[in-house]
């Protein structure tokens, strides 16, 4: 039988403990001193377990602060289409969308290619901030062909879903989409609204969706902080 380090079995109790307490983000953690105390173990113990936990970001250290719980299970299956407002959370956490923006305008070059559009097509820009209880943990671009959906109203996707909307309102039909993912650092403007320091690791997501004619209808742009967001992709093996 392997003997495990006293910082191993450590690390699995405060571990244990952030996961089964769900522990709010950024809520203070135990000092070093306290755990050493709580524990009868060594400070060296305490740092090395505390070690282990920060490799797995399920806390962080702020100079003048100390340690801080950073985790928070935000996982999407991104092999299916998804719906940021249907997430089954505890009520505490419960999703919430505000948008900062909605209109109609001329798209770059970049998002005209992305929805096969000539440039001077309008799409329209939606800009949406996505919150787990009072916590902004995303924040979206969406850009919609214009003429494709007339009359799309901004207090329309206040009540409903996106894809819902569009299903009922102009009876579309979802067939499939594609993702790119790549890692990137917080801007000024989303440090603002994700309440995050400038330069923060995160990742970009590009999601083009198609209808069952295999026309583009939205291309997203979603700021995923590293604290908040994880996802899992399935591997398989070449037989």
């Amino acid at each position: 039988m392997i003997k495990r380090p006293k910082y191993a079995i450590l690390a699995d109790k405060l571990i244990k403990n952030i996961l089964e307490t769900q522990q709010p983000t950024n809520t203070r953690f135990f000092t070093e001193k306290e755990l050493a105390h709580k524990y009868s173990v060594s400070r060296s113990t305490v740092r090395a377990a505390l070690s282990e936990l920060e490799d797995l970001k399920l806390i962080a250290k702020a100079k003048n602060i100390g340690y801080y719980v950073t985790y928070e299970p935000v996982q999407y299956d991104y092999a299916h289409f998804y719906s940021f407002s249907k997430l089954d959370m505890p009520a505490e956490q419960a999703p919430t969308t505000e948008i900062l923006l909605f209109t109609q305008t001329i798209p770059n070059y970049y998002v005209a290619q992305m929805l096969h559009l000539a440039q001077d097509e309008p799409v329209y820009r939606v800009e949406r901030l996505r919150l787990l209880g009072h916590q902004p943990v995303l924040f979206e671009k969406t850009f919609l062909p214009a003429e494709r959906f007339p009359a799309l109203k901004r207090n329309e996707l206040v009540k409903n879903s996106l894809y819902d909307l569009l299903a009922t309102k102009y009876q579309l039909k979802i067939k499939d989409g594609a993702e790119e993912f790549f890692a990137s650092l917080i801007n000024e403007r989303e440090a603002d609204l994700l309440d995050l320091r400038v330069g923060s690791p995160c990742l970009k997501i590009q999601r083009l969706a198609y209808d069952i004619f295999e026309r583009p209808f939205e291309f997203t742009i979603t700021t995923a902080p590293s604290r908040y967001f994880a996802y899992k992709v399935p591997l398989t093996k070449d037989v």
